[in-house]
């Protein structure tokens, strides 16, 4: 992993190949409540045969520093000075879940910096179970052990629900709980259809988190968007499916199709 200073604090990155290949699209990959590089860990392979990919770690998750954010739109700050910090050119950005968030305050803030948008199991609101709110500081292991529990499709293997379960406890509890009170708290349903990028929407068919009906309002007023349901996955949908979650996305970054008549 690389290491970027921003705001004085060492903020942790993954970069498939170094130094970037000449005439690639860059693709930036930003994780969501709770998260880290692992969250990717399907995509590493995959992107870096044809892409220049970076999976940056939010402040205060996996090797970055910090105490993490309560608000959305602070961390899209961060990651905004981050692109900047990189000198990356326009490029692609995929966010899931919290990290979609984050993407669609970046295409509301600084649509020039991109070339096109990613959202993965997210929504224009992202409402927070009480439980999770409430509890997350004083039974953070039980809370997590649930989180993943609504996070992966009942298809899924034990062993990979274990495995964001790992991800996630890695995470200390007051950044987990910062996360999920930055979800709880955005809401872009009103300025939403105000992005003008191309846009691919991700969602698994399965996903309890943010059901396809967030998925199916994004597409609705993002217009020229493309959405793409994946069968048998839920709010994981990158770890559940991965070999169609890539593809997909391949497609899309090789062809960012955006129609304003739509």
């Amino acid at each position: 992993m690389a290491v970027a200073r921003i705001d004085g604090k060492a903020i942790s990155y993954w970069t498939g190949l170094e130094p970037f290949v000449e005439g690639r699209e860059y693709v930036l990959f930003i994780h969501g409540a709770g998260g880290g590089q692992y969250t990717w860990s399907y995509q590493k392979g995959f992107f870096k045969k044809a892409f220049n990919p970076i999976i940056l770690e939010l402040p205060g998750h996996g090797a970055s520093e910090g105490e993490g954010e309560t608000d959305i739109g602070k961390y899209a700050e961060q990651v905004y000075r981050f692109i900047n910090t990189l000198h990356l050119p326009k490029l692609f950005l995929v966010g899931h879940s919290m990290g979609g968030a984050i993407v669609q305050t970046l295409a509301l803030r600084y649509s020039e910096i991109l070339k096109g948008i990613i959202l993965v199991g997210t929504g224009a609101r992202l409402r927070v179970l009480p439980m999770i709110l409430n509890e997350t500081l004083t039974r953070f292991e039980e809370v997590v052990k649930k989180i993943n529990e609504l996070a992966f499709s009942s298809k899924t293997s034990p062993e990979l629900i274990e495995r964001g379960v790992l991800g996630m406890m890695s995470c200390r509890p007051e950044v987990v709980q910062g996360d999920f009170t930055a979800c709880n708290r955005f809401d872009v349903m009103k300025e939403v259809e105000n992005i003008t990028l191309p846009t691919l929407i991700i969602c698994g068919d399965d996903d309890q988190l943010t059901p396809v009906k967030y998925a199916q309002f994004l597409h609705d007023r993002i217009k020229g968007s493309r959405l793409e349901i994946i069968p048998e996955a839920g709010h994981m949908v990158m770890m559940e499916s991965p070999s169609i979650f890539n593809e997909t996305i391949r497609e899309f970054i090789l062809s960012p199709i955006f129609s304003a008549s739509r």
